[in-house]
């Protein structure tokens, strides 16, 4: 009993050492660290870098001024730089976090460069030390319940080509602007913060310019093509070395980068400013390796891959990021199993950082990214697809599983199909209910080198006048592309209880009913809970299937997320009641019956006209 006690004792002991060296923060040692009221403008140092590859390099600098409150809390130490090496640069992008000594004592990070200077005009800004390390003092460890603060709003910015991919959004009225250096002339706001870049294993202009709005907002600049591998296995760990974020690792890569400024022990400091200022998070960390640095006349570049994880970054706020060496949180596996038109089988992996807000972004940019590398980036096409998205099990989730299969044909980029597959990743881990945790992403693709689409012209019925239970036989219309009108034969039958009355008969598209859908009973895309959005998820009509729907104008219900189409007296009681609002609301007309027939093409369109159900009617 005794020895069970004493085991008892070291085994929590041991534990709560454990959360105190986690929990520990970089304490202030004036040995190693030179505080803001002893620098002076006249005064001179080393920052150190890495210029190319892992061989970090000094530079020298000297104070020319301290800038107190630059923005509240943040005060601001302005350097010259004196060394060959950094004038040929000028503040580069990568190079935030860089750190800077005086008299062998740490200042703080290089963080601040001005855009468009002039040759040899090399001005930078370095984030004190002081700041940096009160960033540790907010706690140093992952936050298990990071859930993202909406920093990429998808909804917003991303729309390609006129596709509206976004299950319960609008669809934007204008493209992003295109993928350009922005003039002087344009007066456009650019903060002398340094950017991040984030290197994008891909040459795909389409892609940079869905992604350079979005990205360049938050402080991000994409550097194309520069995501892929290294010469090098791993980089050191130490201060000067490149650190970053990989959003995406494996076939498809993206790395979002900076330079570490200070380590001890396992904790470790770095950027001088935010990454996006998210407080307590839990992503992974990795090294990098510098192919070159990029000189530019608007402001300089590191050209950097990531070499791979070597830690999680648990603080991200304004004057610093700070992690930890070691574990990594996991990364969402997405596979990708992609025939070619040649018939050739592709298998690509890749897997992004399960950040809330980006990973959605980076899968489904991945799997276009890789279609248009191994494929085309446009021509005549029809692509079919068959996505998997695995959830892990929890309480109050019915499904573990949304599967959706479809048929896509046009003369763009067959990879903006695949794209659009995978966009209910944004709903899941941007949803409001309940935090979901997706396993795994599995996408199967054949494409075909031919366009089949045909747009719905018309359509005709043998008699305007119908009895209940009776079939409707139904020609369509439609107009193939580069081709002449055929004659698509379709039916419905007409419900028994169909009230004697003027009905409408709608024949339509895949994606023209569920726009119709949309308008008729809005509130029915609008789930109330973790399940009724996952069974969203999971509908979604054929693009090859010409449906034909019968439908009147009588008023019906949703609520709670759930159509009733024949609602009570006492519900609609309820619902005309002054003392409540938000449960629920009306439908524009009650569907009585629908059913698809199965076409050789991928449609577009809708048509309808109208009949009268009698009961006489012969």
């Amino acid at each position: 009993m005794k020895f069970r006690r004493i085991s008892i004792a070291i085994i929590t002991t041991t534990i709560l050492v454990g959360f105190a060296l986690v929990e520990a923060q970089i304490a202030w040692d004036p040995e190693k660290f030179m505080p803001l009221e002893e620098i002076k403008p006249g005064m001179q140092g080393k920052c150190y870098t890495v210029f190319s590859g892992t061989t970090v390099e000094p530079f020298d600098f000297e104070v020319i001024s301290i800038e107190y409150d630059y923005t509240p809390t943040w005060h601001v130490i302005w350097i010259k730089g004196l060394s060959e090496n950094f004038k040929q640069t000028g503040g580069a992008g990568g190079m935030s976090g860089s750190p800077c000594y005086i008299d062998g004592r740490l200042i703080g990070a290089f963080s601040l460069a001005f855009w468009n200077q002039r040759e040899h005009a090399n001005i930078g800004g370095v984030t004190p030390i002081q700041m940096m390390i009160q960033v540790t003092q907010r706690g140093m460890t992952p936050n298990p319940d990071y859930a993202g603060n909406n920093l990429f709003n998808l909804r917003k910015n991303f729309a390609v080509q006129d596709i509206d991919f976004l299950p319960f959004g609008k669809t934007p009225k204008k493209s992003p602007n295109q993928f350009d250096t922005p003039l002087l002339s344009t007066m456009k706001y650019r903060s002398a913060v340094i950017q991040t870049p984030l290197a994008l294993s891909t040459m795909n202009p389409k892609i940079t310019e869905v992604l350079m709005p979005v990205l360049e907002e938050y402080g991000m600049t994409p550097i194309q093509g520069s995501g892929g591998g290294t010469p090098v296995k791993s980089a050191p760990v130490a201060s000067g070395q490149i650190v970053g974020i990989e959003y995406a690792r494996g076939d498809f890569a993206a790395f979002g980068y900076g330079t570490i400024t200070y380590i001890e022990g396992k904790q470790m400091l770095a950027f001088g400013h935010k990454m996006s200022g998210e407080g307590n998070v839990n992503l992974p960390l990795s090294g990098g390796y510098v192919h070159f640095t990029l000189p530019l006349n608007t402001r300089s570049s590191k050209y950097a891959s990531a070499t791979g994880p070597i830690g999680t970054l648990v603080q991200d706020r304004e004057g610093a990021i700070a992690g930890l060496i070691g574990d990594y949180p996991k990364f969402l596996p997405i596979d990708a199993k992609i025939q070619t038109t040649d018939g050739k089988i592709h298998k690509k992996k890749y897997e992004v950082a399960r950040d809330p807000d980006i990973a959605s972004m980076m899968a489904m940019i991945g799997v276009w990214n890789i279609i248009d590398s191994i494929e085309m980036y446009r021509g005549d096409h029809q692509i079919n697809i068959d996505t998997t998205i695995k959830l892990a099990a929890q309480k109050g989730l019915d499904a573990q599983e949304i599967n959706r299969r479809n048929i896509f044909s046009s003369s763009g980029s067959p990879g903006i199909a695949a794209y659009r597959s995978i966009s209910p990743l944004i709903d899941l881990m941007d949803n409001p209910y309940s935090k979901v945790i997706v396993d795994k992403v599995s996408i199967d693709i054949k494409i075909e080198d031919k366009r089949k689409t045909a747009i719905i012209e018309g359509l005709r019925v043998e008699k305007d006048n119908y009895r209940p239970g009776e079939l409707i036989g139904i020609s369509v219309i439609l107009r193939p592309y580069l081709e002449n009108p055929v004659v698509q034969k379709a039916q419905i039958t007409i419900p028994q209880d169909t009230p004697e009355d003027q009905v409408t008969l709608l024949v339509s598209s895949g994606s023209s009913y569920e726009n119709w859908q949309r308008q008729r009973a809005p509130l029915n895309y609008q789930p109330k809970n973790i399940n009724q959005l996952v069974k969203l998820l999971q509908r979604g009509e054929s693009n090859s299937d010409l449906i034909v729907e019968l439908f009147i104008p009588k008023l019906g219900m949703t609520v709670q997320g759930e159509e009733f189409p024949e609602p009570t007296v006492s519900m609609l009681s309820v619902m005309n009641s002054q003392t409540q609002s938000g449960e629920g609301g009306y439908t524009r007309g009650r569907t009585l019956h629908t059913e698809k027939t199965s076409t050789d093409y991928v449609l577009a369109g809708s048509r309808f006209l109208r009949i009268m159900v009698n009961r006489n009617a012969r």
